[in-house]
């Protein structure tokens, strides 16, 4: 199973929509082989996602509303594959954690954009702003993960030896 991890501070926000969001943009003959999951730098255990997150997330039919906020630890990042920070504290965080992850932690802008959503500072925390911020940090998360998804899929198939899906 190649698993992805969602990191930003909270775990009630931005990695839980990135969570949902990947999820819903995986291939069915990959999203078997793929486990996604998300945790917070600074987060409460036991917390749900925000309830703009929530509803941002349902407006595009993406059920988040059962999420609990899980704190990151060492183990999370040496049993993931694929390790997304929302901003370059949550990706330092991570290498701080597990030194050995190194090459596995990413900011989530290093691929794909939408046109002025890519920043030094990755995508920034909507905590505490309006239902339009929220939308905007919905979709520029998924700007970013529709480009990891190709990505995602290369390793699953390479992990797993199989051919290209749809080639004969």
């Amino acid at each position: 199973m190649f698993q992805v991890l969602v990191i930003c501070t909270g775990n009630t926000c931005r990695s839980p929509m990135a969570e949902g969001i990947l999820r819903s943009l995986l291939p069915p003959e990959i999203a078997d082989r793929t486990r996604v999951a998300s945790a917070g730098t600074g987060s409460l255990e036991g917390a749900p996602a925000t309830q703009l997150a929530i509803r941002t997330c349902a407006e595009h039919g993406i059920d988040i509303s059962l999420h609990r906020s899980v704190g990151l630890n060492a183990g999370m990042l040496r049993e993931s594959d694929l390790i997304l920070g929302m901003e370059q504290s949550h990706v330092d965080r991570a290498r701080e954690l597990a030194p050995e992850s190194e090459d596995r932690v990413h900011l989530i802008t290093n691929r794909g954009a939408a046109p002025g959503g890519m920043t030094q500072n990755g995508v920034m925390d909507p905590l505490g702003g309006s239902a339009d911020q929220y939308r905007d940090t919905f979709n520029r998360i998924r700007s970013h993960l529709v480009e990891w998804v190709p990505v995602i899929r290369e390793a699953v198939e390479r992990r797993e030896g199989a051919k290209r899906i749809g080639e004969p």
